[in-house]
């Protein structure tokens, strides 16, 4: 096969019944999601349980409110990276060969299949859980990052649809048990923006294959050094920043949120120094789930802070 060639899907076994098919496409979905499962997925039905703590659902409520969070934010995540590894296949081949469309399962127009499908399964979940709303606007920036940008916009798209991602994700998970108020927006708010500052790292740990495709990204456009700097001043300001804006205006105990502010100290802290010491492709896939896992602990810190 050439370099950057599309691999041919690998025969597929027969369906000798459903229980062999449900096992094929979950297979399918697993290998589209893995690398976001703790970034798009667990921080979304965390803020769900944390919505339940806080409005007192009993056990049996948090638990049909929660699983309804992880299928909403199974789809969530599906049809965005469905969409997007139908179309960057040679980047993938590069970076992450155990995707399915590079792993040989599916094509990408099986991908593609695979998308609009999910679509049409999502819109009926986001009506049927009043989350509708957010559905929808996240199914428009994911058609307008994923289908219609050009490679050399994507840098100044990414940011903007990242950031209204963890709007959606956010509002759409406390929505599934009660209506954000003006104490939840403002953390969705804040959350949002203090994690789609340093998102930029991302692209850091995908430059070669980002580079094989022509797709512009950050750190392709600047060079990585500026994008780690950038990455660390605001990880660095991190858990200040949420201390100044959310924490100090909680009705727990001073002990509480100085110990939910060392957390986030630890966690931020911790990515500041692996993104400048350790610079390698893996360090900075390592770098970049501590990040992800500082998002995850600054959701949880709602647990004890609403």
């Amino acid at each position: 096969m050439t370099a950057g060639a599309v691999p041919s899907p690998r025969t597929q076994p027969r369906w000798t019944s459903p229980a062999t098919r449900m096992r094929f496409e979950a297979e399918v979905a697993a290998r589209f999601m893995v690398d976001d499962v703790l970034a798009a997925l667990l921080p979304a039905v965390l803020f769900t349980a944390v919505a339940c703590v806080h409005y007192g659902i009993d056990a049996v409520g948090t638990t049909l409110h929660v699983a309804t969070s992880v299928v909403l934010f199974s789809l969530y995540l599906y049809v965005f990276n469905a969409s997007n590894q139908a179309r960057s296949v040679t980047e993938d081949m590069a970076n992450k060969p155990y995707r399915p469309v590079p792993r040989g399962l599916i094509s990408p127009t099986g991908a593609m299949r695979r998308f609009w499908c999910a679509m049409a399964i999502y819109t009926l979940l986001g009506w049927l859980t009043g989350t509708l709303i957010w559905v929808v606007l996240w199914q428009t920036v994911v058609i307008g990052l994923n289908l219609w940008s050009l490679p050399r916009h994507y840098w100044v798209l990414k940011p903007v649809a990242m950031g209204l991602g963890l709007v959606v994700q956010l509002a759409a998970a406390w929505q599934i048990v009660a209506p954000p108020n003006t104490v939840i927006w403002s953390w969705v708010l804040t959350i949002a923006v203090a994690f789609v500052l340093p998102m930029p790292f991302e692209d850091v740990r995908d430059m070669d294959g980002d580079r094989q495709i022509g797709r512009r990204t950050l750190p392709l456009s600047v060079g990585h050094w500026p994008v780690r700097i950038g990455f660390a001043v605001t990880m660095t300001a991190l858990p200040l920043a949420l201390y100044l804006l959310l924490f100090r205006f909680s009705h727990a105990s001073p002990i509480t949120i100085a110990a939910c502010t060392a957390v986030v100290v630890i966690a931020s802290w911790s990515a500041v120094i692996r993104s400048l010491l350790f610079r390698t492709a893996p360090a900075d896939r390592a770098t970049y789930l501590i990040y992800t896992f500082t998002y995850c602990v600054v959701i949880s810190c709602g647990l004890v802070l609403f």
